[in-house]
This record gives C-alpha cells, structure tokens and sequence, in this order.
C-alpha cells in the first residue's frame, strides 16, 4: 500500500503542479508585466492639448523625473478675445501607472465646449487594473445658475484610452473608467463641490499600446467657472507569491491523493 501511495502521490504532484501553472497563466501571455517609459528624446510623448468649441488654443508639456515622478513643466493659463479661460495648472502622479491633473474653465456671456488631451507614455501588458476619480468645483456668477455636462449624451466628462500610435497599429482600446456626470448649481453668484465620480475596471493590457491619453471634455453654462481634479491609474495584477503558490499546490496534491486511496 506505501509504494502503491508513493507512486500515485508522485505522479498526481506532476498533474497538479502543471494544473496550478495553467491556473495561473506562469510562463504564458497571461502574465502581467511592466516596462520602462520615458517622455522620448525630445519630450513629446509628455504632453496636453487644451481646446475650445473644438478648436486647440494651446498646448503644454511634462516631465518624468529619475524617480518617475510626474511634473509640469509650466502652467498655462489663457485668457481668450471673449473673456474665455482655460488652464492646466498642474499635473502630477507616477510614470505607468497614474497621471493625475489639475484644470480649469470659465466662461463670460456666452457657453462653450472645453477639451483637455493628456497623453502618458505606457508599457504594460496582461491583467490590469484600472480606475479612476474626477471632481468639480462649480461656480454660477448670476442668479442663473451654472451647469457643466459631457459633451457626448450618455458619455462621462473624462475617457481613458490605450493607443497605439504606430502605422497600422491596434485600434484604441477604452480601459472602461469613463467618469463625471452632469453637475448643476441653481442660483447664485456661488460655488458647490460635485460628488467624487469614480470607476474601475480589469482588463487584458497589450505591450503594443505605448500611449495613455486621457480626455476631459465637457460643455459650460454662460457666466460660469470650474475647476476640474482628478486621475487615472493603471497597475499590473500582482502575481501569486511562490509561497502561496507551494501551499496551494501541497492542498491539491493531498486532495488529489486522498481521492485516489478511496477510490
């Protein structure tokens, strides 16, 4: 009866041990992994776009220090014919995996459209988390309120998507955290903080996306002021621990065994 149990625990430790790598993806695509990034050699890949009724009004730039930490290279803050303005006045996270930012909007007598593009260089693949956080800060002037909303009905004021910029490359990829609702503040002159708008999602990350581009985009009442915070953060799954992985195995190999002997 020992031989007939050394025999079968040996071979079902063979079987359960390749069961446990299939589980886990090891040594396959499933895996998640993550690269360097850098802003290029001439800054770039390190840059936002600020627009107006659809139109870029200006632009800006980033950088990504030794230890990955993100930091704006100037604040620009604009002030158009019509007493328009628009700025970003900051922006601020970890190279892969968070870009957060900080930007602003007002209008005069009449309402506009406004954009914000941050695009952030990328290199992950496999399993990833995402999410993400969007706030307002809203300001009426009049006694006729102020109102900020999506541009796209039934869209979210801030989309994240991966990109792959080469010629001929995959097509964009939304990592499904779209956040920010339309958000009203009655009467006035007054300011009113909107909720915290969150999402999260998992999914399948391709090493082939080298950008993150993340677009607030929203229209404003006339006569009012927002400022606008938030980010977007995207992290490999961690891999099971080795440990974890020899106690779970030494389970299913004894349960295995068990099964075997009373059979």
């Amino acid at each position: 009866m020992k031989s007939f149990y050394t025999s079968h625990y040996i071979r079902v430790a063979g079987v359960a041990g390749s069961l446990l790598l299939a589980a886990w993806g090891l040594g396959g695509s499933n895996v998640a992994s993550a690269g360097s990034t850098s802003c290029g050699p001439n800054g770039d890949l390190c840059s936002f776009s600020l627009l107006v009724d659809g139109k870029e009004v200006g632009t800006g730039s980033y950088t990504i220090t030794e230890g990955g930490t993100l930091r704006i290279d100037k604040p620009v803050n604009l002030e158009l014919a019509d007493g328009t303005t628009v700025g970003v006045g900051s922006i601020s996270g970890k190279a892969d995996p968070v870009l957060g930012f900080n930007a602003s909007a007002g209008t005069v007598g009449t309402g506009h459209s406004f954009s914000f593009s941050f695009d952030l260089p990328i290199n992950l693949s496999g399993p990833i988390n995402a999410d993400s956080s969007l706030s307002y800060s809203l300001t009426s002037t009049t006694p006729a309120g102020a109102e900020i909303k999506p541009l796209l009905a039934g869209g979210k004021v801030l989309t994240a998507q991966e990109v792959d910029t080469s010629v001929g490359g995959l097509p964009s990829l939304n990592k499904g955290v779209d956040a920010g609702e339309t958000f009203t503040v009655p009467g006035g002159p007054t300011t009113v903080n909107s909720p915290v708008f969150t999402a999260t999602n998992s999914f399948l990350g391709d090493a082939r996306y080298d950008t993150m581009n993340a677009l607030v985009s929203f229209s404003l009442s006339p006569n009012s002021n927002v400022g606008l915070s938030g980010f977007v953060q995207q992290v490999v799954v961690p891999e099971p621990s080795t440990t974890a992985l020899m106690f779970a195995g030494l389970g299913l190999v004894g349960w295995i065994a068990r099964r075997r002997l009373n059979a």
